[in-house]
């Protein structure tokens, strides 16, 4: 059995999570054509194994060196006219943020004070787009996570995100600021207020992130032992904090037991997917007690999981590409340990091709032309994606005697160069 839900960085239960900025293949140095445009309108398509089709569209705009963001040549023009687009850099704004006109103003003038805010902090020539795309999240989920947040500037909130980053146990992980927005989203609890908190239980934010790194803990984990804290009785923000500083390396372990993951051995957690390959890396989740795979039999197999055909289009029609794909694995038997365990988890296949499609245009002598669109950048763009697969929440969802493990997939798509979030897909495994 398994469950799938399509989410951007899970603001909202089922909200779709896409491919937030792109730019153009080839390294950005101008002289190829970008896969999209600045004005551009471009939709992300999920179809899922119900027929149900999620959509959501985004604006692309250029980006000038002072993190302006315009979409069209007359904005540019009262913006920045001796400040260009940088080359090859393109920002999608979500159209489905909502306001209209005024909505995009709002979200144009936030990422200008990102993109400032950060430029202060490291005042080292960093590239400031990427820097924003690090954070894994659109900028319109950023905004709202900002007027959420209860500070009274921008640069506070770069400040405390930019931290989390100049831990390495936090700078090395994938995901961590979307795990850190979620983790607000799910409290309700503001960060401004949470900073007020730790001080008041003599503890700083640089301070109570090296006491997580030390317990090897993410944001994920931090999430799961609110869960135990409050499912026990537990309330308030300045009592989970003083919760969490008092836990001993046992009380942690026994919260690992809570979940069963100690019971399996992972061979690894994240792999490339191969676009196009008839075949593909796997993995296999085994018993802590023995992880030699010879040991172990197979038993039956699990094919058509989570199936999902994902389709990237501009409104011009020049770029357009359809993604499908599914996952598979083999159930496993121990010759003498009981319980289920799984090999070869990976994509059953994970096919992108580009489209190409007939359109009619009009003639300047009133007449009319069938042409196709799509033949040289709908395979750029496909072309331009890699594709992660990673494993997740891992636990039991056996018994105690008789285990098998049960886990959250998460497929990722990202173009070549991104500056936002990619699409993320996730999968509950059973």
């Amino acid at each position: 059995m398994n469950t799938c839900t399509t989410r951007r960085v899970a603001l909202t239960p089922l909200a779709v999570s896409m491919a937030l900025a792109l730019a153009a293949c080839g390294g950005g140095n101008g002289d190829e054509a970008p896969i999209f445009q600045r004005g551009e309108v471009v939709t992300f398509a999920a179809t899922l194994a119900d027929g149900s089709t999620e959509e959501s569209h985004y604006l692309m705009h250029g980006v000038t060196a002072d993190g302006d963001l315009v979409a069209q040549d007359e904005g540019l023009a009262k913006l920045a006219p001796k400040r260009p687009p940088l080359a090859g850099v393109l920002v999608a704004l979500p159209l489905e943020q909502g306001g209209g006109s005024a909505g995009l103003a709002a979200l144009r003038d936030f990422y200008k004070q990102l993109w400032q805010g950060i430029a202060e902090h490291r005042s080292d020539g960093s590239d400031i787009a990427a820097e924003i795309g690090a954070y894994e999240t659109d900028v319109g989920t950023l905004y709202d996570d900002y007027r959420r947040s209860g500070f009274s500037s921008v640069k506070d909130y770069v400040v405390f995100y930019e931290q989390v980053g100049e831990n390495p146990f936090f700078s090395a992980q994938e995901t961590v600021e979307q795990d850190l927005v979620f983790f607000f989203y799910r409290t309700g609890w503001a960060q401004g207020e949470w900073l007020r908190a730790l001080q008041r239980q003599n503890l700083d934010w640089p301070r109570f992130l090296k006491l997580m790194a030390e317990r090897q803990d993410t944001f994920a984990d931090l999430m799961y032992e609110y869960f135990v804290w409050s499912e026990a009785g537990g309330t308030g923000m300045d009592a989970f904090i003083a919760h969490y500083a008092r836990l001993s390396v046992q009380a942690k372990a026994g919260v690992a037991q809570a979940t069963g993951a100690e019971k399996f051995f992972v061979t690894n957690k994240s792999w490339g997917v191969r676009i196009n390959a008839r075949e593909q890396s796997s993995v296999a989740i085994l018993s802590s007690q023995d992880t030699n795979i010879s040991h172990y039999h197979r038993v039956g197999e699990k094919k058509d999981i989570c199936p999902t055909r994902l389709t990237i289009r501009g409104r011009l029609g020049v770029a357009q590409a359809a993604l499908d794909w599914k996952m598979q694995y083999t159930e496993e038997k121990h010759a003498s340990l009981p319980g289920t365990f799984v090999s070869s988890f990976g994509m059953e296949h994970f096919s992108a091709k580009g489209e190409v499609r007939t359109v009619v245009v009009p003639d300047p002598d009133g007449g009319t032309t069938q042409t196709t669109v799509g033949g040289v950048m709908s395979p750029a763009l496909v072309k331009s994606l890699s594709v992660n697969l990673e494993i997740k929440d891992l636990k039991n969802i056996g018994t105690e005697a008789e285990p098998r493990p049960g886990f959250t997939a998460r497929v990722k798509v990202t173009p070549s160069f991104i500056f936002n979030s990619p699409w993320v897909r996730t999968c509950e495994v059973t």
